[in-house]
């Protein structure tokens, strides 16, 4: 129960004077009334005695009298017949009279204590009145700056930072309590300056977080979300800041289930694990696919966990561009094909103007010639139209090896450019469903990173086989390998780090591969030896002929 300070000294003041009120007049009472009733009670009982004993003298006397009156035989004592009853009668008028006068004494005496009494209660008063002097001047120096500094700290505490403690404009006698007031205010200037020094570089650092068009979110190990920008809220979908991660991400009550959900704070955390890569997808947009890229984060000894959270359906679009840049790379292949028919039909014409004299069977066959080199012409742009022709959900049959064969052409002048013999073997009926643009997309970026990988006068070789349940297709190289460090993570979005090639790419042809690979229900594994060479190994489900 809360009692004020101003209460406590009031209850404390008046108890004070009560206790010490009674005790005094308890005190007084017993020392001095009640010795003075037991001595006046003592006066009177020997008094009274003595004028019963006079009494009883007197009355002796007068039976003597009676007696010594009817026997005239008996002599008294001459001190007998002497005393006169009337002296008697004033001597006992005497002692009634000095009785009446000690009892007014003893009234004179009970009066001065009443006097005493009255000098108390005046003293009493005077002493309530200094009290209360007391308790004026302590709420006035002591329990009025409290009751100020506290006001001013509930406010202080409610967010209002600009609340100060009330001080008097003019104060000609300063104590303890007006020091503590200013320090107090001074302490609330330097705090407000430096919240205000804070929120500036907090809004410094969330713009910064905000202009980062991937989610970033940190978490800490009881799944608050300490902090996000702005593509993380759009990526959930909401914008309360005061839920937890699942709560965001996943709408649910209760953390996400380790066995139904990969969690980066569980992974970090418990396992101890240093950086982790999933695909997500948040319940506010179950269709699109999120790549986390988490890690720990330590900050003052408490353990974070800073994630960076990419939508893939962008880089799916991206997709789509890459594969028009890739369609541009191979236009040199394609002009190189189309000028060397061209050139050749050129000759063949030149020598026919040439040879106006020569026989019909001559000519024929150089008319057939001239055919030959106009039909791969038109095949060149042709094959280029079958791969830039975007429907990615047609499905078909699909001769392995002839594809093959359309996307070693498109890509031999590339690999002739850097003196790399590209070359395939293996059965030639060998056939799946799928989509027959997205089958050579696949061949396209796998023999780009090899040319890229491969040195001068290197091979590429490409070799069809069938196993039991899969049709096999190996593309491997004699070019510079893959780490095994870097290995398991050629498959990630964005993961580039230039090995083997002249140039590092974007990092999306092998995840674009294996997306494909996946969507065709395949499998794709690697194996790689530094300075020795690179194999990928694809398996596409066998044709049902049924």
């Amino acid at each position: 129960m809360f009692v004020s300070l101003n209460k406590k000294f009031i209850y404390t003041i008046v108890i004070f004077f009560i206790f010490m009120s009674l005790i005094f007049l308890y005190s007084f009472y017993q020392t001095y009334g009640m010795k003075f009733q037991e001595e006046l009670q003592s006066n009177i009982a020997r008094n009274q005695e003595y004028v019963n004993l006079l009494y009883e003298n007197n009355n002796l006397k007068k039976e003597l009298a009676n007696l010594a009156k009817n026997n005239p035989d008996i002599k008294l004592s001459s001190t007998v017949h002497k005393k006169n009853p009337l002296a008697l009668e004033n001597t006992i008028s005497r002692e009634k009279k000095r009785i009446s006068e000690l009892q007014k004494s003893y009234d004179d005496r009970y009066a001065s204590i009443y006097e005493g009494a009255k000098i108390v209660g005046s003293c009493s008063i005077l002493i309530i009145f200094l009290l209360f002097l007391l308790w004026f001047l302590l709420r006035r120096w002591v329990l009025r700056p409290m009751k100020i500094l506290t006001e001013a700290s509930k406010n202080i505490t409610s967010g209002n930072l600009s609340q100060r403690a009330e001080i008097e404009k003019q104060r000609y006698f300063l104590d303890e309590t007006d020091f503590l007031i200013d320090t107090f205010n001074n302490m609330l200037d330097e705090l407000e300056d430096g919240i205000r020094e804070i929120q500036k570089t907090e809004n410094f650092l969330q713009k910064i977080i905000d202009g980062i068009p991937d989610g970033l979110r940190v978490i800490d190990q009881n799944y608050n979300i300490i902090i996000a920008n702005k593509a993380y809220y759009k990526q959930v979908g909401s914008k309360n800041k005061n839920l937890k991660c699942y709560e965001a991400s996943q709408h649910r009550s209760t953390p996400c289930s380790t066995a139904i959900t990969d969690c980066p704070l569980n992974e970090i955390c418990k396992q101890k694990k240093k950086h982790i890569h999933i695909i997500q997808q948040f319940a506010h947009n179950p269709n699109n696919h999120l790549y986390i890229n988490a890690a720990p984060l330590k900050i003052a000894d408490k353990l974070l966990v800073i994630e960076i959270i990419r939508d893939l359906s962008d880089d799916i679009k991206f997709s789509h561009q890459q594969k028009l840049s890739s369609l541009g790379f191979m236009a040199t292949s394609v002009a190189h094909e189309m000028k060397n028919h061209l050139g050749a039909i050129r000759i063949i014409l030149e020598r026919l103007i040439e040879k106006k004299d020569s026989s019909q069977s001559e000519t024929q066959k150089l008319l057939k010639l001239i055919l030959q080199q106009i039909i791969e012409s038109i095949q060149v742009p042709e094959r280029l139209l079958k791969i830039s022709n975007l429907t990615p959900n047609d499905q078909q049959k699909i001769n392995c090896y002839e594809n093959i064969k359309d996307v070693i052409k498109l890509m031999d002048y590339e690999a002739k450019t850097h003196g790399i013999n590209i070359k395939i073997e293996g059965k030639k009926d060998l056939t799946i469903i799928g989509n027959e643009n997205d089958f050579k997309m696949v061949l396209i970026n796998l023999i780009l990173n090899a040319i890229k990988a491969s040195k001068a006068n290197g091979e590429i070789k490409l070799t069809l086989k069938q196993e039991k349940k899969h049709v096999l297709i190996e593309v491997s190289d004699d070019g510079c390998g893959i780490s095994q460090d870097n290995l398991p993570h050629i498959f990630d979005p964005f993961y580039s780090n230039g090995e083997g090639g002249n140039l590092g790419g974007t990092g999306l042809g092998l995840a674009i591969v294996k997306s494909i690979m996946e969507k065709h229900k395949g499998e794709i594994s690697v194996q790689s030896e530094v300075n020795v060479g690179t194999c990928f190994s694809l398996r596409f489900p066998k044709t049902n002929e049924k």
